[in-house]
């Protein structure tokens, strides 16, 4: 009984972490129906962790419509708007060189 209890709060507290590490939405006019649209079925990071040009973004979106993601016509150019800004391309590279760069020394 006693294994069983402390798997059960290991698992829980390393769910709770991983959920905590997550990346929130950046803000913006979309952020709360892209939460609403496609956290439903996975969290934030597979979006934040991928850095996609606005064709693969309406791709991963037509895929996540056929999946059952509700995404008005309407909004769908916003969508990819928001998408491409916040997790396109240049956003790999600007963060890849960020990581490059040798800290600066304090002395």
């Amino acid at each position: 009984m006693f294994h069983k209890l402390c798997l059960t709060v290991f698992l829980a507290t390393s769910i709770s972490l991983a959920a905590a590490q997550t990346k929130p939405l950046p803000p913006g006019p979309m952020q709360a129906k892209i939460k609403a649209a496609c956290t439903q079925c996975h969290n934030a990071a597979r979006i934040t962790e991928q850095h996609k040009t606005r064709q693969e973004w309406s791709d991963q979106l037509d895929k996540m419509v056929g999946l059952g993601a509700e995404v008005s016509d309407s909004d769908r150019p916003a969508f990819l708007d928001y998408l491409t800004k916040n997790f396109g391309p240049e956003k790999a590279a600007s963060k890849a060189s960020t990581k490059s760069q040798p800290k600066k020394s304090s002395n």
